[in-house]
């Protein structure tokens, strides 16, 4: 299972890279009910139109969590947002691959030893696969750039795994 929390899921949809991020996935990836909301809830752009419309198409699937204790726990101990609790609460519960670009998230992951996976390595993949061109790739790192919160030392690691 793969679970993707909010910054992920409408940085995929803002880079144009969600649809073919989805046709790479042998099963639909699963948000939780919170990240659906904070992607899409009340928001009239193009991005949350697009997520909206795969969660009716269920590429994408929304998933309740069983158990709400935890995911306030997580919220709580690690300082975490509703959506990225829920998340990783998923993650937990199922044994399963977290996609996040949130630093708290991150951080939470490597402390509870969750398998991550970050939008940039996602980009440097599908480069690395074939499925996307170099100019392509440069493109979707341009709007990292302007939509992510990355770091100068990670934009510049990931134009090195483009070269």
């Amino acid at each position: 299972m793969v679970v993707l929390d909010s910054s992920s899921l409408i940085l995929l949809a803002k880079t144009g890279l969600l649809d073919l991020f989805l046709a790479q996935l042998k099963e639909s990836p699963v948000i939780p009910s919170a990240v659906y909301e904070e992607g899409v809830k009340a928001k009239r752009a193009d991005d949350a139109f697009l997520i909206k419309e795969r969660v009716k198409d269920e590429r994408i699937l929304i998933h309740q969590l069983s158990d709400h204790i935890l995911s306030n726990k997580l919220k709580h101990d690690f300082n975490l947002g509703l959506g990225e609790a829920e998340a990783i609460a998923l993650c937990l519960q199922n044994k399963a691959v977290l996609i996040t670009d949130d630093k708290k998230a991150i951080s939470t992951c490597k402390i509870l030893g969750i398998e991550f996976v970050t939008v940039p390595n996602i980009v440097v993949e599908l480069y690395r696969r074939k499925i996307i061109q170099k100019q392509e790739a440069e493109v979707v790192v341009k709007k990292l750039q302007l939509y992510g919160r990355y770091s100068v030392k990670i934009m510049e690691k990931i134009k090195e795994d483009l070269l």
